[in-house]
């Protein structure tokens, strides 16, 4: 993809803002509340959308709307909260930011991708480059689907992720919406038994007690093993390596305290796990 020079709007919660698209404009509205973080128009030409991250209260908010209608793709915006959910951030000639969102109403996961030219010298994001935003579902699943944005339509504002996130622990990593405490009676290793009840493996849920709106960020698979932290019920809290980490390790200065990394952490039914050790 040719370099392209940086769009920059002026955004508030209630003015109208304009998108230049491929030489044509059209209005849109600012859908969320706080500080617009990313925001860009799709590049189907046939249905074009918008689609605008907020960040606020240590939450992000998504939205996605068609820009000739105003009517609204997700009945419920996707809400992400800050310190727990799925978040990568890399930087060098370009920065690379995932932000993993829920939606309530599909009971699924979706995830931000942008690729933006990086000034490393300044932290900042550089004013000309590749310009990538794209929406996608989870690695893991056998099926991706992805939304593409246009690439001289992207708004980056990235400095308005970081304040959100005041309570998170090492970034790159997911974690438990729950506390969990490591305890001598309660860390180990376990096996997954079989593949739960969907094809794409044993969810590890956000959640000691999940429901149809709990994010699932990982799926075990069959023969993994896998480091046991802490029991909730019928839930198991466990420690998942991620972002280049090849193991999960506990000092035992580390028992009797909050868990916050740095490896992942999450929630899987114990009926998926054999104990063995």
């Amino acid at each position: 993809m040719t370099g392209v020079p940086k769009h920059r709007f002026t955004f508030s919660a209630t003015a109208a803002l304009a998108l230049t698209v491929w030489g044509s404009a059209v209005m849109a509205q600012s859908v969320c509340g706080g500080d617009v973080v990313f925001q860009c128009a799709t590049d189907n030409a046939d249905v074009r959308e918008q689609i605008t991250v907020c960040a606020q209260d240590q939450h992000y908010a998504l939205t996605r709307h068609a820009l000739s209608s105003g009517e609204m793709y997700y009945d419920t915006p996707l809400i992400a909260d800050a310190n727990t959910t799925w978040f990568r951030w890399a930087e060098d000639e370009q920065a690379q930011v995932e932000i993993g969102f829920w939606s309530i109403d599909l009971a699924e996961p979706v995830t931000l991708h942008v690729d933006l030219p990086w000034d490393d010298r300044n932290e900042t994001v550089a004013d000309t480059g590749d310009f990538n935003m794209w929406l996608q579902s989870p690695h893991w699943r056998a099926s991706v689907d992805q939304t593409l944005c246009a690439s001289d339509t992207i708004y980056a504002a990235p400095e308005g992720l970081w304040w959100a996130q005041s309570a998170r622990g090492p970034i790159g990593t997911f974690f438990s919406q729950d506390d969990i405490t490591p305890r001598v009676d309660t860390v180990g290793r376990a096996r997954v038994t079989d593949g739960g009840t969907t094809p794409e493996g044993v969810p590890v849920y956000a959640s000691s007690r999940p429901s149809a709106a709990t994010p699932v960020w990982w799926m075990l698979q069959p023969g993994e093993t896998i480091d046991i932290l802490d029991r909730a019920g019928d839930f198991m809290a466990v420690a998942i390596p991620t972002n280049g980490l090849t193991g999960c390790f506990l000092r035992p200065e580390d028992l009797g305290k909050p868990y916050t990394g740095p490896c992942a952490t999450g929630w899987v039914d114990r009926a998926h796990l054999q104990q063995i050790q």
